[in-house]
């Protein structure tokens, strides 16, 4: 049995001086041991035996997912949290979690994943980089086939969201090109020290099989994702204009007087590489 973080923990910490949570780096600290228990079970249920978390603070989903995985690798951009999730891990006898100090959102993190192992990640993660961070490991980080992780709930709706819904996004798109997602949990912001002004929300994201497309014809695809949802009020026709406009979605057999939130990710695909067909031809 793990013996969860809770508020006196947390409390106890920061009485102590060994943390101050960061306002410019997105630290909300989870201290309720229950929902820390549920996330990394759900994260485990896959069978998977390796994790990646981003952001583990003072470990308060660290220690279940010890208990639950074979091996952790935390990491952490903030230099000054090690000490006390040093002392969290050490207090229970935990030793199945490599700690790194890097930068998740920018630095590569192949170096600190077996590339022949698959991985799942598991993170609450910052409300400012959470988006980022998820498509980053969704376009470069193959050997992660699942996520569950929380983020800020609006942001949960747009990752989630079905085609023609008011949170249906290039956010939606991009997510919906690598992964199954839905939310398996909403999250108070009581759960929390110190408490956000917003509710939260895990999502789990299985990763898809790989699609046949060649670089050029997904750039093309989210170059049209892009554009499309920059002016989303206006029809395909418009929004489109300068990759072909009407031409294009003519040829698509697309009708122009949709809008971006109005297609879905197979089409496109089919849009992009039409769009790519036609600009080499």
């Amino acid at each position: 049995m793990v013996d969860g973080v809770g508020a006196s923990e947390l409390r106890s910490l920061l009485d102590q001086g060994l943390l101050t949570p960061s306002k410019a780096l997105g630290q909300n600290f989870l201290v309720d041991p229950n929902i820390a228990q549920k996330i990394a079970r759900i994260a485990s249920s896959s069978g998977h035996d390796r994790v990646l978390e981003i952001g583990p603070g003072v470990g308060s989903l660290t220690v279940f997912l010890s208990k639950y995985f074979d091996s952790v690798v935390a990491i952490d951009l903030d230099r000054y949290i090690f000490e006390p999730l040093g002392q969290t891990l050490s207090s229970r006898g935990i030793e199945n979690v490599s700690l790194v100090h890097a930068n998740a959102l920018k630095d590569d993190l192949s170096p600190y994943l077996q590339t022949d192992k698959e991985y799942v990640l598991a993170a609450n993660l910052p409300y400012n980089i959470a988006s980022h961070v998820i498509v980053k490991v969704l376009e470069t980080v193959k050997t992660i086939q699942r996520l569950v992780v929380m983020v800020q709930f609006e942001v949960a709706q747009r990752l989630c969201a079905s085609i023609s819904s008011k949170d249906y996004s290039s956010l939606s798109v991009k997510v919906g090109y690598y992964a199954k997602s839905k939310i398996v949990m909403k999250v108070p912001p009581t759960v929390f020290i110190p408490k956000p002004s917003v509710n939260s929300a895990v999502v789990e994201l299985v990763r898809l099989p790989d699609r046949d497309i060649t670089a050029n014809e997904y750039e093309w695809t989210f170059a049209l994702v892009k554009e499309a949802f920059s002016h989303r009020r206006q029809m395909l026709r418009r929004s489109l204009h300068r990759y072909g406009g009407e031409e294009l979605l003519e040829a698509a057999s697309i009708d122009p007087t949709l809008r971006a939130e109005n297609i879905d990710v197979e089409v496109w695909i089919r849009l992009g590489r039409l769009a790519a067909l036609m600009k080499s031809g």
